[in-house]
């Protein structure tokens, strides 16, 4: 067996030499110190934990917050011939069992959990018994009240501490400030960590920020300019497929993701442009983790985000490679009204969210003084539908039932149709006419699924369909009135996300949330809040203040929107001529906007007031609509 991290490197991910600071990160774990790795976007974390677990005498657990980021870490790794498993809340308990005992006695390597299981007994137990090398924490900065994404279920990690107080730790993050990286090493109770910590330069990035009333416009401009595959960043759901077409239709190859999308379609449409099929994904921040392409030449954001951390992930999703990339940011004024307004609706009320909460359990049937420890497939459209419910507010109210432990929302997770006849089988073969349809389908359910009688099987309606040579909807509909007809038991598929109670439903007049713990958060919030303003809106380098933000001091980076001249006024001799000759050339109404958009972004301003000095010495006139009309003696 290979126990060296570079054979290891060499040997399965093919690589030669680790990026610094990986293999000083590998040692330090394997050497049994608790370790702390910030690397940001693109820094290789993932190595940093599966390749140690592959060199040390024992198993490794991994924590993670997201389901669909354990597996596709989980696939990867198996594609590698690395045995790993992930436990999810999509298995059944005897399958969880099984992955349990082969963590415990079998082959599995690499154990990846959500933070939830560890409140199991079952998992504590199997934890107790196996032979465990280190324990991994992905996205560490979910421990901390303080981070942008605080989630409470981490500080469940100390039990693990408590069961093999021996055991290392290593705890990776790509996005936490100093403060934040002192809470992550108190919250998990690390004992003298070293801590690594790569620079947030992203010296092959190139940070704009254009301030522009005409956003479609700027987007036709500079994507014709640029190389190479993109992301292009919304809130809207809708207007992700909106904008996908809109540049479908201008020749621009383009498809969309965002968490409304059946897993099928964001499946399809996530491998197509992996594969370059699409050269621009269009897609709500619900797309990129776990995402690994190299050849991402650039990311524009068409709407501000609520933090310089979620920012610096997305926008470092460009140049992974290392080759020079565009970071984009578009906003108009108005931006900044909507999103401080948005920031407010993310914070409603304590008698909104106690409302919203009962409305939940109503939906889900559950009734006072039960729920607890219980799970439920949760379609937040139709919930919000029925109950007449902002979508937005909505989700901003889970997130904070959430961060006060009442409930725990999983992301999507695509499961297959199940079926379990319940019918005697004695008598199924005389239920139905030897032509009935329901009998047709009843029959080939029998035939092709083993163990139908005992228990639920995964079975698949498309087969099905094409066996029976019955179109799919014709299938499921049967199934259906099967399942009415209490002959079977019928789970359609669905990439739903699912939501576990924690504690039971209280009396109406019980419920509460910690006040100082919710005023603590928004004014956290507020304070990312208007540092992402102050990141759009200052005349000052952007790299630069990115680095201040994740206190680092850094010199100014000589090619973002700031430093190529973006807020300079004063324009030269040669610009002056270059205006006059295009006015006159144009003479008749030209439109200023339109005008200014013609030049490169970092000129527009000095062109702007080239165009106010013309207009005050009374060369020409700008209409109230925005046009301009040139004077007779610009020609002198």
């Amino acid at each position: 067996m290979i126990h060296h991290p570079k054979q290891i490197l060499k040997s399965f991910w093919g690589y030669d030499t680790f990026r610094p600071p990986q293999e000083e990160i590998i040692m330090s774990i394997l050497s049994g110190k608790d370790t702390i790795a910030l690397l940001p976007t693109g820094g290789g974390k993932s190595i940093c934990f599966q390749i140690p677990a592959l060199a040390a005498d024992g198993k490794v657990v991994v924590i993670s917050p997201l389901i669909s980021l354990m597996m596709d870490q989980v696939k990867g790794l198996e594609s590698k011939g690395i045995m790993a498993k992930a436990i999810h809340s999509g298995l059944k308990p005897q399958e969880i069992d099984i992955i349990l005992d082969n963590f415990v006695h079998g082959p599995l390597k690499l154990l990846y959990i959500s933070p939830e299981r560890i409140a199991s007994e079952i998992f504590q137990t199997r934890f107790y018994m196996a032979k465990v090398a280190f324990i991994a924490v992905d996205e560490a900065h979910c421990i901390s009240q303080w981070g942008h994404d605080f989630r409470p279920a981490y500080l469940n990690i100390n039990l693990l501490r408590s069961i093999k107080p021996n055991v290392p730790i290593i705890a990776l993050t790509a996005t936490a400030t100093p403060d934040i990286i002192l809470d992550i090493a108190k919250q998990l109770d690390l004992k003298s960590p070293t801590t690594f910590v790569k620079s947030f330069a992203r010296e092959n990035i190139s940070f704009s920020v254009l301030r522009t009333q005409e956003k479609l416009s700027e987007i036709m401009r500079i994507i014709p300019k640029l190389k190479g595959t993109g992301i292009v960043y919304l809130r809207s759901r809708m207007g992700c497929a909106k904008l996908a077409s809109w540049l479908n239709e201008r020749g621009i190859p383009a498809t969309y993701y965002h968490a409304g999308l059946d897993f099928y379609t964001r499946e399809i449409n996530q491998k197509n442009w992996m594969a370059g099929k699409f050269r621009i994904m269009v897609a709500t921040n619900a797309f990129g983790m776990g995402i690994d392409k190299s050849d991402v030449r650039f990311v524009i954001h068409m709407d501000i985000p609520s933090n310089l951390e979620d920012y610096y992930q997305e926008a470092g999703r460009a140049g992974r490679d290392g080759k020079p990339s565009f970071a984009i940011s578009l906003y108009k004024d108005s931006d900044i009204l909507a999103i401080l307004k948005n920031f407010e609706s993310q914070y409603p009320t304590l008698e909104e969210i106690k409302s919203t909460y009962i409305d939940i359990c109503k939906y889900l049937r559950i009734a006072i003084g039960s729920g607890q420890a219980s799970e439920y497939i949760f379609d937040l459209d139709q919930f919000c539908m029925m109950f007449k419910l902002p979508q937005a507010k909505t989700t901003s109210i889970l997130k904070i039932l959430e961060k006060h432990s009442w409930v725990t929302v999983s992301d999507g997770l695509w499961s297959s149709s199940q079926a379990m006849v319940i019918a005697n089988s004695s008598e199924v073969h005389s239920m139905y006419e030897e032509n009935d349809p329901r009998n047709i389908v009843l029959l080939q359910l029998m035939r092709s699924y083993e163990g139908i009688f005992v228990e639920f099987v995964n079975i698949n309606e498309a087969q099905m369909s094409r066996a029976l040579d019955l179109e799919l909807r014709q299938v499921v509909f049967y199934l259906k009135v099967l399942e009415k007809e209490a002959v079977i038991q019928y789970n359609p598929s669905t990439s739903l996300p699912r939501i576990l109670f924690n504690m039971s439903r209280p009396e109406d007049n019980s419920f509460s949330i910690d006040q100082q713990m919710y005023e603590l958060t928004k004014k956290n919030g507020k304070r990312r809040l208007e540092s992402v303003i102050r990141f759009y809106t200052s005349n000052h380098c952007r790299q630069q203040s990115l680095l201040e933000y994740f206190d680092e001091q850094a010199e100014v980076c000589g090619k973002c929107d700031f430093c190529l001249g973006s807020s300079q006024e004063d324009y030269s001799k040669e610009e002056f001529a270059t205006v006059c000759r295009h006015l006159l050339d144009n003479r008749g109404n030209i439109a200023l906007e339109k005008y200014l958009a013609s030049w490169s972004y970092n000129k527009r301003l000095r062109i702007r007031r080239c165009i106010e000095h013309l207009q005050h010495e009374g060369h020409l006139t700008i209409t109230d609509s925005g046009n301009i009309i040139v004077a007779n003696s610009l020609n002198k």
